[in-house]
């Protein structure tokens, strides 16, 4: 008697109504579900994350990504233990700015330096009009 051919895999995954067929299935089974929630509410996070980057500094530096990492664990009895975390970075701030000069003692101040050098400090402006203030030319 002749023994029938041996299903190839692809034949059996085509008509078994509990294979796995795409990573959104894949993704559905962990934490009954709440891990694929989680990942596109975070996924949208990044993508207004990056949006809001590129409104307050521009487009440079506005980038995102994530990492998926499934671990798999093939048990004895052909069981199959699986973990999955997802890592999502979004764009840095850029780094804050500030200025300041530094006086003749080494000193941070906010007066340049140069403005004392040019100017002898206040100057007497007489005659001027008391009632407006007006400079009088003389």
């Amino acid at each position: 008697m002749a023994k029938s051919p041996t299903p190839t895999p692809a034949e059996v995954t085509d008509h078994d109504p509990f294979s796995i067929r795409s990573v959104e299935q894949l993704f559905s089974l962990f934490d009954g579900g709440e891990f694929l929630a989680s990942f596109m509410s975070d996924h949208r996070d990044l993508l207004v994350d990056m949006q809001d980057h590129n409104d307050q500094y521009g487009h440079k530096g506005a980038k995102g990504s994530f990492s998926i990492s499934v671990a798999y664990e093939l048990g004895g009895a052909g069981d199959l233990g699986m973990k999955i975390s997802a890592d999502f970075k979004g764009p840095k701030k850029p780094a804050s700015n500030a200025a300041a000069y530094v006086d003749g003692q080494g000193q941070m101040t906010l007066y340049s330096p140069m403005m004392k050098r040019m100017h002898g400090g206040v100057r007497d402006v007489t005659p001027h009009d008391p009632e407006t203030g007006e400079v009088r030319d003389v």
